[in-house]
């Protein structure tokens, strides 16, 4: 759904990763059931999406479409994906709602991956995280008057 960087493992990881004959025993705790995970996977399906953050939403993801660093914009999956993570992110900080701020908060890690630059963008150094930026810098967002 979004890309992170994690940067690259070190040298000590690197030969752990290597000796798949000998992988590292790790044990993880578990931390919740699957059903607690499921009913939060459902909770967070319902926080509220006002019809104007939808449309900021379709509004982003089109700019990336007829940006002229792009060869090819975000599709309508990333645009779902750009919706869900924002109403799980706004029920992790504990509201019921999506804001236009976890939309532009969101939409360069949900997004930025999604678009394959022009070439000659990406030669002049354009990133998929600057055409976003800008994207986000030239589409307004709703007001929070017109949210109410």
């Amino acid at each position: 759904m979004m890309r992170t960087s994690l940067g690259y493992p070190d040298h000590g990881a690197t030969l752990q990763i290597l000796d798949a004959g000998r992988p590292a025993k790790v044990t993880v705790p578990q931390i919740a059931e699957l059903q607690t995970i499921a009913a939060m996977s459902a909770l967070a399906s319902q926080a509220h999406t006002s019809p104007l953050i939808l449309d900021y939403i379709a509004r982003i993801v089109d700019a990336t479409r007829s940006a002229t660093q792009v060869r090819l914009g975000v599709s309508v999956r990333g645009a779902l994906a750009l919706a869900r993570g924002c109403r799980a992110w706004a029920l992790g900080h504990g509201r019921t709602y999506v804001t236009p701020d976890d939309v532009k908060t969101l939409a360069e890690p949900v997004l930025a991956h999604r678009l394959i630059l022009d070439p000659e963008a990406e030669f002049d150094g354009v990133t998929a995280t600057a055409v976003i930026g800008q994207i986000l810098l030239d589409t307004a967002p709703p007001s929070q008057q017109d949210l109410r």
